[in-house]
């Protein structure tokens, strides 16, 4: 069964669901890659929002110029920066989740693939 969020973005028209997908993570520098992971992990970073001063504190010693990495994130999309300074707080710029309108399970067809494929 479609979702409201199909319906209206049906209406409204284009495509484009803006954010990232967790594996476009992989295609990223080193130093943003760890920033991002990190937020990721962490459940503020996907909701609310991590404190720089977290950041900071935890990247002290691995990640020389961390503004910079999350100057570079914020502007091409991969983070949203909330707040003023000294208190933003960033937060993952995840794409939205798509309704199915499919009524099988992903699950059942990747085992219905696997049994197949199997020799013999």
């Amino acid at each position: 069964m479609p979702s409201l969020f199909d319906h209206l973005s049906a209406h409204v028209g284009g495509d484009d669901p803006g954010g990232i997908t967790p594996l476009d993570i992989a295609d990223l520098p080193a130093d943003q890659r760890q920033v991002m992971l990190s937020l990721l992990r962490e459940q503020a970073g996907t909701t609310d929002g991590v404190a720089i001063e977290f950041l900071n504190t935890k990247f002290a010693g691995k990640i020389t110029d961390i503004e910079s990495v999350l100057e570079h994130l914020v502007r091409d999309g991969w983070l949203i920066v909330f707040g003023e300074k000294p208190n933003l707080h960033y937060r993952v710029n995840l794409r939205a989740k798509r309704g199915s309108n499919a009524s099988f399970g992903l699950w059942s067809v990747l085992s219905d693939r696997i049994s197949k494929d199997r020799p013999g």
